[in-house]
């Protein structure tokens, strides 16, 4: 027993010897009262000698009844031996005591031995906001409705837009060749039937007065319609080069030079039943190609000599 307690005493007697030794650390809050929830600093500084190594309180230590909130250290600060450490914790508290007080101690490393150093106590007041209580507490119902601003719902539209562009593309890659086989048709059936009517307006006006601008015009037309409907500038070729781009079809032959002969000849004061006959077999010779260019078309993943019906050539000028 009497060993035990000099054992005791030898271990206790070198704390106390520097708790003698080193200062009590001293804190203060910045104000005298607090409010509940809101935040309060609380400044501790303690002075010790520069050879001891001082910890201050960190973020798990226990401020209770306190919570800490964010604390901020000073670097230290030694003067003639004497280093000054500081801390400032913003703390803020839940607990309704009346008056509310917090020790921070600082802790001294010694060796593997840490000696805990307890500062003053100080003390807070705090500030009730509500001083009297009505028992029974009354309760007020508002059922009115408050109007709410309509929002778009934009996850559904991304939704139905997602949803949508996959439906179109499934169209698209199981009917996408129909589609543009049927458009491509009513285009060559729109334009076929468009330049027909231009046609012949410019013969019947030709008919009539047996100008060579109503002559001019109606060949024109023909020449630009065929480099739409082949793909090719037939309308800058010469007679020669279309009747050989036609492989040398008679009746484009004949019909052309009838009309090049009633245009640049200028010989007839009025149209004759020779140049009308000319201007009918090119628009018979039009509807031919238009027909082979439909049936290419509705036959564009078949041979392209589909029916016999090979695209001419063209002739380099």
């Amino acid at each position: 027993m009497r060993r035990l307690l000099l054992f005791i005493l030898a271990a206790t007697l070198p704390a106390l010897a520097l708790g003698q030794q080193v200062l009590r650390p001293t804190g203060s809050f910045s104000s005298d009262t607090v409010k509940i929830g809101l935040p309060i600093t609380y400044t501790l500084v303690h002075k010790h000698a520069a050879k001891l190594e001082i910890i201050l309180p960190g973020a798990t230590y226990n401020f209770a009844p306190f919570e800490l909130v964010r604390k901020d250290f000073y670097p230290t600060k030694t003067k003639n031996g004497l280093s000054t450490d500081s801390a400032v914790y913003t703390l803020r508290t839940f607990d309704t005591k009346p008056v509310q007080s917090i020790s921070l101690p600082v802790f001294v490393l010694q060796g593997k031995d840490t000696i805990r150093i307890n500062g003053d106590s100080s003390r807070v007041i705090l500030k009730q906001l509500v001083t009297k209580v009505n028992e029974p507490l009354q309760f007020k119902a508002q059922t009115d409705l408050i109007p709410v601003e309509e929002r778009f719902n934009w996850p559904v539209l991304l939704l139905w837009s997602v949803v949508g562009t996959l439906f179109v593309s499934l169209v698209w890659l199981l009917f996408g060749q129909t589609i543009k086989t049927k458009y491509k048709l009513y285009r060559l059936r729109k334009d076929h039937l468009y330049f027909t009517s231009r046609y012949n307006s410019h013969i019947d006006r030709f008919v009539k007065t047996g100008a060579s601008q109503s002559l001019e015009k109606a060949v024109s037309l023909w020449k630009n319609y065929l480099t739409k409907l082949e793909r090719s500038a037939i309308n800058s070729f010469t007679t020669k080069e279309i009747v050989e781009y036609y492989d040398n079809n008679e009746e484009v032959n004949h019909a052309l030079r009838l009309c090049d002969k009633a245009i640049y000849g200028n010989v007839n004061t009025e149209a004759d039943a020779e140049t009308k006959d000319a201007l009918l077999l090119l628009r018979r010779f039009t509807k031919t190609r238009y027909k082979a260019r439909r049936e290419l078309t509705k036959n564009a993943k078949n041979n392209r000599q589909h029916a016999g019906l090979a695209e001419p050539g063209v002739v380099q000028s």
